[in-house]
């Protein structure tokens, strides 16, 4: 890699339009920058809402050549006082196509895809192809996916989060720093229950609120309205008795039957725009320093958090567990080749082929790697008929020394 330590300007470029050249005038004249780099990377953005919109706004007037957008979502009215993409929007609208459209209205030097799809269902084919990957998710389940695309890909993730007055950034770099595998958070009490945990007797106060819930459910067949009032007082009535019965004082609040059924962190622009400028920054940083130029500095590979509250900031060293289950010595990986219209079956031959010993007394299984569900592959079935793409990651597990990584190479 050639090391480039001082200013590079690239203002006359061939690749960079007089239009490009005047408009990104102020960026040329940092030290160390390279825009004809800006412009030939290309960048995923993992959900679009209130750090997702400030990250792809920073990068496309940045000038990223090209972003591609994912999220499942779509607009609320909550979102329409921190999420700058969605003004004028219609409710109801994806928010990946909107912000997409908008991106492009505000630089159409720029290629700007987006994705109504959830992350586990994106093609995979756009993992690979991103440089940088950004994480704007709000839940843990989604982050583990991410990582684990990111770890097979090895591509850099620049995670962040929010939480009222506090945020986090966190590069990921595969098998250099701790992925988010390598230290599992303890599991704390979850506001999310499976129903036969609260079958019977409450033996927790909160799971009062969730038995409340599950009695609107049943007289009510639909889920709870948590800006409606009628809704939450069904529920804290049906709460408050149990927590009186069984001796859980003291009795929850309306406010406190919202916060758990609404399952939404608190947030404010001022924070995500906090956040969301590290990571846009951090990310550009990468950009530059993967391809020599380190004169924007070397990118961070520690935990750093944010208090709003004291304006200060927190540098944690997360170190990388050689058991990993993603990216520890002992995973196992293999790039399986088959054409779209052989039986699954063939993956476990050829996995047999390159050496990997099934074990006698398991069945051999193939499942999509999801942290969210299980979705088994039929081996009678080829690919098309499994819905499988190219490059698709699943886990195939029967086998001698535990179960190992495929990515499927279609032919």
């Amino acid at each position: 890699m050639v090391i480039i330590l001082g200013k590079s300007s690239d203002f006359f470029s061939r690749g960079l339009t007089s239009e490009e050249r005047n408009l990104y005038d102020r960026q040329f004249r940092l030290e160390g920058w390279s825009q004809k780099l800006v412009k030939n990377t290309r960048v995923l953005i993992v959900g679009v809402g209130g750090l997702g919109c400030e990250i792809a706004k920073n990068l496309a007037m940045l000038g990223i050549g090209h972003l591609d957008l994912v999220d499942l979502d779509i607009i609320e009215h909550s979102n329409l006082n921190r999420q700058i993409l969605f003004t004028g929007a219609k409710l109801g609208e994806p928010k990946a196509i909107v912000a997409a459209k908008k991106l492009t209205e505000i630089n159409p030097n720029i290629n700007v895809n987006g994705y109504h799809t959830s992350l586990e269902r994106l093609d995979p084919a756009i993992y690979r192809a991103a440089d940088v990957i950004i994480g704007g998710l709000d839940s843990m389940n989604a982050r583990l996916n991410l990582n684990a695309q990111c770890v097979r890909f090895r591509k850099p993730l620049v995670d962040g989060g929010v939480s009222g007055y506090h945020g986090h950034v966190y590069t990921i770099f595969p098998f250099k720093n701790a992925c988010y595998e390598c230290n599992p958070l303890p599991i704390a009490e979850s506001d999310e229950m499976a129903a036969c945990t609260v079958v019977g007797i409450p033996r927790k106060r909160i799971h009062c609120i969730f038995k409340g819930d599950m009695a609107f459910k049943e007289k009510f067949d639909r889920d709870p309205n948590p800006k409606s009032v009628v809704d939450i007082k069904f529920i804290q009535k049906v709460a408050n008795e149990l927590v009186n019965k069984h001796n859980f004082l003291p009795e929850y609040t309306q406010d406190d039957i919202v916060k758990i059924i609404d399952r939404h962190d608190p947030g404010i622009i001022t924070i995500n725009a906090v956040i969301s400028a590290l990571q846009s920054h951090e990310a550009i940083k990468i950009l530059h320093w993967k391809k020599g130029h380190i004169g924007l500095g070397e990118p961070i590979k520690t935990y750093v958090i944010f208090n709003a509250m004291t304006m200060m900031f927190y540098h944690i060293e997360k170190k990388r567990n050689p058991e990993c289950s993603q990216c520890g010595k002992k995973v196992r990986r293999f790039v399986v080749k088959l054409r779209a219209r052989s039986p699954c079956i063939n993956i476990i031959k050829v996995l047999e082929k390159h050496g990997f010993k099934l074990d006698p007394d398991l069945e051999p299984v193939i499942t999509l790697l999801d942290f969210n569900d299980i979705k088994m592959i039929d081996l009678e079935q080829n690919p098309i008929e499994n819905g499988l793409r190219n490059y698709e990651f699943m886990t195939a597990a029967g086998f001698k020394d535990g179960e190992i990584f495929v990515t499927l190479k279609l032919k």
